[in-house]
């Protein structure tokens, strides 16, 4: 629960009551939030745990997570609360079954996709399962996500990528996502100060807070995403002229770059490839290239092998035809080799 300082000096704080926003107001930060906790609490006394609708238990998990969870999942949270909890959104939690689930995850199966409704699900059953709900969650059938290959970039595309973002107002934020395989939000919060002429460093990021607003947030989601990169080569060269005008490196908002940047590889004739594509090229290249998962992990930002394994790195397919030929050589050159150990 967090409160708002007014242009009068006061303070407060909006809190969402069976639905609607209240507003609690107060001279003091304290007060404000003392007061909206008070009569929240006191709202919360007087209905029995069972009377809750579904809509309310999903309401009060989030808000006991905010101070936890990232403001982009908390924003991601509301919008499932907002959308997407249908017809079960007034049922009594009492009164809910394993029907109910069912049919609500097939109406909405409908419309998002499965990656979506396996969100959505787990958001409704933590709340139910925070309430003491009991239900067999297990038996309530999610459709399959079946997995799909990113489209990304490869040598030939990145190499182009990198000159026609030359000297235009994503010049650094794209060729950071290219060399260094950076997060978007993470670019976002890259301040000219976390650049010492030789070494990046990353610790911050700007991601959507739960009303669509962008903040800065000077805490990563991991202790393995806080890192320091090096920098040489056209991102030093690219770092080292560009004009320093605003404390961050890149300015301009993640959805402002990736509209611009897609702008860019459909005039140009390439795929408009997402900024987490490269990302995905970045991990991928490091692949063919054979270095070693330890520091793979380091420049992405990843504690564990596993994600960089079965997430981010793919097959180029112009490397796959170059290394079964390679195969197909080497094979050819071993019978070569026996037919001429034979004939001796």
């Amino acid at each position: 629960m967090k409160a708002q300082k007014l242009p009068s000096g006061s303070w407060r704080v909006r809190i969402m009551i069976d639905g609607k926003s209240m507003s609690f107001t107060a001279d003091t930060e304290d007060e404000a939030i003392y007061q909206a906790m008070a009569y929240k609490t006191g709202r919360e006394r007087k209905q029995k745990p069972k009377e809750k609708t579904v809509k309310q238990c999903v309401q009060e998990y989030i808000e006991s997570k905010e101070n936890i969870l990232s403001p982009s999942s908390i924003r991601g949270y509301y919008i499932i609360l907002r959308n997407s909890l249908n017809f079960i959104d007034n049922i009594r939690i009492k009164e809910l079954k394993e029907k109910h689930l069912q049919q609500w995850v097939n109406l909405n199966s409908e419309k998002y996709e499965p990656k979506s409704i396996k969100s959505q699900f787990g958001l409704v059953t933590a709340a139910l399962r925070q309430e003491k709900v009991m239900l067999d969650f297990k038996s309530i059938l999610l459709p399959r996500i079946e997995a799909k290959e990113p489209v990304i970039p490869n040598e030939q595309q990145m190499s182009e990528i990198l000159r026609i973002v030359e000297g235009t107002s994503v010049e650094l934020a794209v060729t950071i996502a290219v060399e260094l395989g950076l997060r978007q939000s993470e670019i976002a919060g890259l301040k000219w100060k976390d650049y010492n002429g030789h070494e990046l460093y990353i610790h911050a990021a700007k991601v959507p807070d739960k009303n669509s607003k962008y903040v800065f947030k000077d805490t990563l989601k991991s202790k393995a995403s806080k890192r320091k990169l090096e920098v040489k080569g056209i991102l030093k060269e690219r770092l080292d002229r560009a004009e320093r005008k605003n404390e961050f490196i890149s300015p301009m908002l993640p959805s402002s770059v990736l509209r611009k940047f897609q702008h860019l590889c459909e005039k140009n004739g390439l795929p408009c490839y997402t900024m987490h594509a490269e990302r995905h090229a970045n991990a991928s290249e490091m692949l063919v290239m054979g270095i070693p998962d330890k520091y793979a992990m380091k420049r992405l930002g990843q504690s564990s092998p596993n994600m960089i394994k079965n997430v981010y790195q793919h097959l180029f397919e112009d490397k796959e035809k170059e290394y079964s030929q390679a195969l197909s050589d080497r094979f050819k050159n071993l019978m070569q080799s026996n037919d001429d150990k034979d004939e001796k």
